[in-house]
């Protein structure tokens, strides 16, 4: 960040001979500056107050309402935190186009008029819809820890579901709320390719967006840039402030607080409002979209009466297009070494913050989740002026795409690790080392099978994270050597349709493969006695 602040003063890209100027700052002072800084903040809080009503809405339903088929719809509403949200907008800009969308074909030819997904509604709409497994994983673990009993005494005193939502549960989940908007408002904040998809033909523009024009599109101006970083990350900071004010002194505990299995008591109507909810959610976030992008990925030309017949020639012509294979290699490749740079990280980091404590313990504990408050794009630029302006040490190549994935994926890994030191009793590794253990075997042989089912917890958010990460690759990959996401964004932008269907659907077939594969592992390793 200090590196950024510096780069808005050069009169040069970093690299090359500069001088000191006030000039990049001129771009506050221009006409289009407020309305990018008024839409940027408009969507990131509109689609925090949609995805915060639909993630509380779930969670309440599948822990509250008793839902049929409830393990089946939990698995589900967290299946779009695997399917990146720009992937998630291609697939419904084919769905509801105007004149060509295979879902606006059906409701021309039910007499409705067609909806527009090209307009700040479906911007909005689709990043909250990939938002709300953010707010339904914060909710959920709080739900489930307040006693449904406290329920059921107030609503024997004559409490209404209302009171009691505000009196009992709204106090117990006010924290999940708070951290869960704060995510969803940075990420949304610091998203263009949401917007690049689906609001640039309707001139919608933001600040994230104008970064990536700035750095990506052979204007290459770094110090504009670096200002632009600065007003997000002000923005974020704003942000952060707010939620931490609003979790001041309003510390509370659920005496005997424990996962409630009770059995909710609740009307058909509202398990079976439950169920429709839940069912909506899984059709207009996976179901719809996968099968859009299938289905494109087997036609010749897309057609919504699919005359044109079915090919696998697209996946043919995905493999052919320069940089694809490449791509896919490089994903895969960084993806799992950003998972083991984070697991191992976070390990030490967090036995230092749980066993060691203190100012020290502290200081890593904030260093390590700071990453949170600043938006992927920003830190990109960042980094780009931190290394060519230091050593140049890895830019250009792909490691430096490595080097910003583990920086901005430890804070995920962290968590996990420091709740799975927090749970490991330092009784047993006293009675290790009174058994005359050596610290380096009770770390090996107590501490590390103890500890490892939740740093590889960790490991895997951060496995799929990187593969969906957009937003610091596209500014800091290197030329010829992409990414997967940089690859669909080429696409996208050069209209090659067919190509696109197809890398798509290997896309999110690698993702849910590889999490799928590393699940497995972890409970092969650890179902055994």
């Amino acid at each position: 960040m200090a590196f950024l602040v510096y780069g808005s003063f050069q009169s040069a890209p970093p690299g090359q001979a500069g001088s000191w100027t006030l000039r990049n700052y001129d771009v506050l002072w221009s006409g289009e500056f407020f309305d990018l800084v008024l839409n940027s903040l408009f969507l990131a809080g509109a689609v925090t107050v949609i995805s915060l009503i639909l993630g509380a809405a779930l969670a309440i339903a599948l822990t509250r309402w008793n839902v049929p088929y409830a393990r089946f719809f939990d698995a589900v509403t967290i299946t779009p935190a695997y399917i990146p949200a720009f992937v998630g907008a291609i697939a419904w800009s084919f769905l509801l186009a105007p004149r060509s969308g295979y879902l606006n074909a059906v409701l021309t030819a039910l007499g409705l008029p067609p909806i527009n997904i090209f307009s700040w509604g479906g911007v909005t709409g689709v990043l909250s819809i990939y938002s709300v497994p953010v707010v339904y994983l914060n909710l959920r673990p709080a739900l489930q820890s307040v006693s449904r009993s406290a329920e059921e005494a107030a609503r024997t005193l004559g409490s209404g579901r209302l009171q009691i939502a505000r009196r009992i549960l709204l106090p117990a989940i006010r924290p999940a709320i708070l951290s869960a908007a704060l995510i969803v408002f940075i990420n949304a904040l610091a998203d263009f390719a949401v917007v690049g998809v689906l609001g640039v033909r309707v001139h919608i523009d933001v600040v994230a967006l104008r970064i990536v024009e700035l750095t990506t599109k052979g204007v290459f101006d770094t110090g504009r840039a670096a200002v632009l970083g600065l007003v997000l990350a002000m923005c974020s900071v704003v942000a952060l402030s707010v939620i931490v004010r609003g979790l001041t002194h309003r510390d509370l505990a659920t005496i005997g607080a424990r996962h409630s299995t009770e059995s909710a008591t609740t009307s058909r109507a509202l398990s079976a409002l439950g169920f429709a909810l839940c069912l909506g959610y899984a059709l207009i976030t996976v179901v719809l979209p996968v099968a859009v992008l299938v289905i494109g990925s087997l036609q010749p030309y897309l057609s919504t009466t699919f005359s044109s017949g079915w090919t696998l020639d697209n996946y043919a012509l995905m493999a052919r297009y320069p940089g694809a294979l490449r791509a896919i290699t490089n994903s895969v490749l960084l993806s799992f070494l950003a998972a083991g740079g984070c697991a191992l990280l976070s390990a030490v980091l967090a036995y230092v913050v749980v066993r060691r404590g203190g100012r020290w313990g502290a200081l890593v504990n904030y260093l390590s989740i700071a990453p949170l408050a600043v938006p992927h794009m920003v830190f990109a630029v960042a980094l780009v002026w931190t290394w060519v302006s230091t050593s140049g040490l890895f830019y250009g190549t792909r490691w430096i795409l490595l080097a910003a994935y583990i920086a901005l994926l430890l804070p995920y890994s962290m968590r996990a690790a420091v709740t799975a030191f927090q749970q490991l009793d330092p009784v047993l590794e006293d009675a290790g080392r009174m058994s005359g253990a050596a610290q380096r075997r009770v770390m090996l042989r107590i501490v590390g099978p103890l500890v490892l089912p939740g740093i590889l917890a960790g490991a895997t958010i951060v496995l799929y994270q990187a593969m969906k990460e957009i937003s610091a690759s596209l500014v800091l990959y290197p030329p010829g050597d992409p990414v997967i996401p940089v690859a669909i964004w080429s696409l996208s932008y050069q209209g090659q349709f067919a190509q696109l269907f197809a890398l798509c659907v290997v896309y999110v077939s690698l993702i849910f493969a590889l999490v799928a594969g590393v699940s497995a592992l972890a409970r092969g390793r650890y179902a055994k006695p």
